[in-house]
């Protein structure tokens, strides 16, 4: 296909190009019809194109009509977008070329006066047009067009015909239709000329117009460049560049170092009067002044020097380790020294595997903080899913309620999922929200692997999900709380209208399960026969161990007050700590003495099934300590009671997961140790179904002699093993 495009004489090619770019008024935005009204166009033009390159060149005539009645309609809309002006131009100018090869020249005239009248300065090529047609096209052209030149003092005034754009002056003669015109002259900074002129063809018309100045300009250098000037609380320009050689003393006699100093910078069509000015730049401090600018003239402002804004950041997180950004930008891990921060408003985050911590900091110059960043699991509310269409209803209200009332967790960080994120994993495996809840019958699995990839997604580490159920008054939310990699959900209803209920939510959810508890390692047991309580044992390895208690030995006072039964001596050590110290009188064979016993701490078991506990969030916590302190005790006791939690739900496969770990992991020690794991690992394998398996599991933990289920003190692997194992 050939492409003919209109030529401009070189001389009005070159003005408009120097003149008219960024000045010339925004393009049409054309609306979804137009532009398909402009495809249809487009290809129409394939056609008329392939017909006027044909042997028969008039059948090209109908098409083109066509083409000139459609674009019309757009442009009598005002809806005729730049590239619809330019086709329109083109079928004017082919069917005119056709008209004229087949003898009609009063209606290749008529075309080509169309033409001109939408493009003034059109001009035909005499390399691909014959000469004949390019004379007749330029006889047409000198009955419609004149010429109008335009300067100014002083020059780059917007030049306006009627209303539309022209050019920038000073221009040399433009190719005008003919008739009579307002020319507007106008420049920023100076006062709007307007003049009449009649163009007559052929005829050239010249306007000198001097301007009158209305505004002000001030001139700036700072030190550094890329200072932003905000006059009167706009952004008017920023610095740049570097200082012209003939100004450099002029700044040295200021205190500037002109090597570093930026261009002379304009502020233009400034109105008269005072103004506030603002100099800003990053981790510089602001500079502000007020200049006056009485008359209408240049005014150079005094160069200005920037002072540095500096302080200094030192973060500290629980677990280490985590990844630092500050406002968006990696800056290494915790503990971190972060020396020459910008003064100003930034945004913390603190990132790991187990959570993040975030927080919003303003710093003042020359401040130095220190941050400790505890690291919060995050949890994501994925939405509300309602079960009828009452609640599809209200389903908005509830969530806006919902997100206002759950802020205020304080041991998650609680953030709404992007819709779109949410969207485009749940698709990816043909799943919806409510394929998350219980009852839905998901497979198992497919929930699992699913929220691990939300998880990784949302760098989350458990969900929220709102169900409403099918009531006649729509009252209740079923808030389900799921942990990543579990498969089943905790869930808490409450009235969404009702902030009180929120609360019981809020209190589930930001208690902590206990995982471990203070320690004495001393076991006794009521009797009828003492004055006291007598040792039944005392754990190997324990403080009470430590502290030289014997099996038999009678406490019956500690702290200075009396020990009637077991549960006194236990309210005591748990209103201890680890480390504090306890101070006992016991009686024995060898009469009665006092011993003090220095408290340690034993691990805990969750229990299996407590109602007070939402076993997700407890999941959530656990996993906390798995990946922020791997390798550690803290961590294999955690994998003991993510296995124990895993049983809750009924969801064996993955207790046995965590016990294949945690039976590594664990010390082999009296208490809870490798026996413990071994034990809980017998029993997954049995309830799994395999029996050959869950017996050799239970054989070894039967070998270990002081394991011990619960806690240090709770009762012994060895003989429960042995019996489940058939030994």
């Amino acid at each position: 296909m050939r492409t003919i495009r209109a030529l401009l004489a070189g001389m009005v090619v070159a003005v408009a190009a120097a003149g008219a770019g960024a000045q010339e008024p925004a393009p049409v935005v054309a609306p979804e019809a137009a532009l398909r009204e402009m495809q249809a166009v487009q290809d129409l033009l394939v056609r008329a194109t392939a017909e006027f390159d044909g042997p028969q060149q008039s059948r090209s005539i109908v098409i083109l009509d066509e083409i000139v009645t459609r674009l019309e309609n757009l442009r009598r809309e005002g809806t005729l977008p730049p590239r619809g002006r330019e086709v329109l131009a083109e079928a004017y100018e082919l069917r005119g070329r056709a008209y004229y090869n087949i003898g009609l020249q009063e209606k290749a005239a008529d075309s080509f006066r169309s033409l001109i009248q939408l493009e003034p300065p059109y001009a035909l090529s005499k390399d691909k047009v014959s000469p004949k047609i390019v004379d007749y096209f330029n006889s047409v052209k000198k009955a419609l067009v004149g010429y109008l030149a335009v300067s100014s003092k002083p020059a780059g005034a917007k030049v306006t015909l009627n209303g539309e754009f022209l050019s920038l002056t000073d221009f040399f003669p433009l190719d005008v239709l003919a008739g009579d015109y307002t020319v507007e002259i106008a420049r920023d900074g100076y006062q709007t000329e307007t003049r009449t002129v009649s163009i007559a063809p052929k005829a050239t018309e010249t306007l000198d117009v001097p301007l009158t100045r209305t505004s002000a300009s001030a001139f700036f250098v700072t030190e550094p460049a890329g200072v932003e000037i905000w006059m009167d609380g706009a952004l008017a320009v920023t610095t740049a560049g570097t200082l012209a050689p003939d100004l450099a003393a002029g700044a040295r006699d200021k205190g500037l170092d002109p090597a570093r100093a930026s261009a002379r910078t304009e502020v233009g069509g400034l109105s008269l009067g005072a103004h506030t000015v603002e100099f800003r730049k990053k981790c510089h401090e602001i500079f502000r002044k007020t200049v006056d600018l009485s008359e209408a003239k240049d005014y150079e402002i005094e160069p200005v020097r920037m002072e540095e804004s500096l302080a200094s950041l030192s973060l500290r997180s629980d677990p280490p380790g985590a990844r630092i950004y500050l406002d968006g930008e990696a800056m290494g891990v915790t503990p971190k020294e972060l020396e020459g921060v910008c003064s100003g408003k930034h945004r913390v985050e603190v990132k790991h595997a187990s959570g993040k911590f975030l927080y919003d900091v303003v710093l003042e110059r020359n401040e130095s903080l220190t941050l400790d960043c505890p690291i919060r699991p995050s949890l994501a509310f994925l939405g509300v899913v309602a079960e009828s269409g009452g609640g599809e209803r209200v389903a908005a209200d509830v969530q806006e309620t919902l997100l206002k009332n759950l802020v205020k967790l304080t041991s998650l960080n609680f953030v709404p999922a992007p819709k779109e994120t949410v969207d485009r994993v749940l698709e990816a495996d043909h799943l919806a929200r409510k394929g998350l809840l219980p009852g839905a019958g998901t497979d198992p699995d497919l929930i699992r692997k699913v929220t691990e990839k939300l998880a990784a997604a949302l760098e989350v580490q458990g969900f929220l999900i709102a169900a409403l159920p099918d009531e006649k008054l729509q009252r209740t939310a079923a808030l389900h709380l799921l942990a990543a990699g579990n498969t089943v959900s905790d869930r808490f209803d409450v009235a969404y209208n009702e902030a009180a209920s929120y609360l019981r939510f809020i209190a589930a959810v930001d208690q902590r399960a206990a995982v471990y508890h203070p320690w004495s390692g001393i076991i006794t047991v009521d009797t009828l026969l003492h004055d006291g309580v007598p040792i039944l044992r005392v754990a190997a390895g324990s403080p009470g161990s430590q502290a030289g208690l014997q099996p038999g030995e009678v406490i019956d006072a500690a702290e200075g007050k009396p020990i009637k039964q077991t549960a006194d001596l236990l309210a005591l050590v748990e209103s201890k700590k680890p480390k504090d110290k306890i101070a006992l009188h016991v009686k024995g064979a060898a009469g009665a003495r006092a011993v003090d016993v220095v408290l340690s701490q034993t691990p805990q078991e969750i229990p299996l099934n407590d109602p007070s506990l939402l076993y997700n969030k407890v999941m959530m916590d656990l996993r906390q300590q798995v990946e922020g302190y791997p390798g550690t005790e803290a961590a294999a006791f955690a994998r003991l009671n993510l296995a124990v939690c895993a049983m809750h739900f009924g969801d064996f496969a993955a207790a046995h997961e965590h016990l294949l770990k945690a039976r590594t992991e664990l010390p082999q020690r009296p208490g809870i140790s490798q026996g413990t794991a071994l034990y809980y690992l017998g029993l997954a394998l049995e309830r799994l179904g395999y029996k050959k398996e869950a017996m050799e599991a239970y054989r070894a933990a039967a070998a270990a002699k002081d394991a011990t289920l619960f806690d240090n003190d709770g009762p012994a692997v060895a003989p429960l093993a042995a019996r489940r194992g058939g030994s």
